[in-house]
């Protein structure tokens, strides 16, 4: 019987490298603690830190997709 893949959420991806990176515990403590295989945990880790830097220079696509929507609806209103 093959094995089924399991399927982890960002959420689930957080913790894990978080308990890894922030609460200092092993990396093969924490494989143990959540059935996951250690080489798994150091490339989400790796992606985690690689990845970190985005954070601060993203822009909130909420705010533009705000202010884009108000751009449009004051060209409707200017074109009734």
């Amino acid at each position: 019987m093959g094995r089924t893949r399991r399927t982890f959420t960002a959420e689930e991806k957080l913790k894990v490298v978080m308990a890894v990176i922030q609460d200092g515990k092993a990396v093969s403590d924490v494989a143990k603690e959540n059935n996951i295989h250690p080489n798994m945990i150091l490339n989400w880790k790796k992606e985690f830190l690689e990845n970190a830097a985005m954070i601060f220079n993203r822009t909130r696509p909420d705010i533009t997709e705000k202010a884009q929507q108000k751009k449009i609806d004051e060209l409707e209103a200017k074109l009734q």
